[in-house]
């Protein structure tokens, strides 16, 4: 009888402090702020997501001489899905003429500690970016 007794206490000491680590946040209020850097050598490409009024995401670029510091909204209409730990948007650009429309998946692993951004149209080419200690894209 003891045997059984102490089964069902370990059963319930185990299902008690199982660790649920679902946040119920957005990927925007649980990345709030954070600054990946692209794990590239041939240039410096970094982004940030900031979580406020509107969703902004900062990005900072260099190659060579050329040095972009942007910053630009995501619109509420663009999103597609929105979870923990990614979400997917729309984007389209008109060249020449042409109007050409793709979806951007950016998804954190590893805790946030890594990013991976995805596209629609380039699938084969998934951009790998590491979490910083930076306070902004354009440090």
């Amino acid at each position: 009888m003891k045997k059984g007794i102490y089964l069902f206490l370990t059963v319930i000491i185990v299902a008690c402090s199982s660790d649920d680590t679902s946040s119920n946040l957005t990927f925007f209020e649980k990345y709030n702020g954070v600054v990946w850097q692209e794990d590239v050598t041939e240039y410096l490409s970094r982004i940030q997501i900031v979580n406020g009024n509107t969703i902004t995401a900062n990005t900072f670029f260099v190659e060579g001489e050329d040095e972009y510091c942007e910053s630009g909204m995501l619109s509420n209409s663009d999103l597609i899905e929105v979870t923990e730990n990614s979400f997917r948007f729309s984007e389209e650009e008109e060249y020449d003429g042409d109007v050409y429309y793709w979806v951007t998946t950016v998804t954190a692993i590893n805790n946030g500690n890594n990013l991976i951004v995805e596209y629609s149209d380039d699938p084969e080419y998934p951009e790998n970016y590491s979490r910083t200690t930076l306070n902004t894209a354009c440090d």
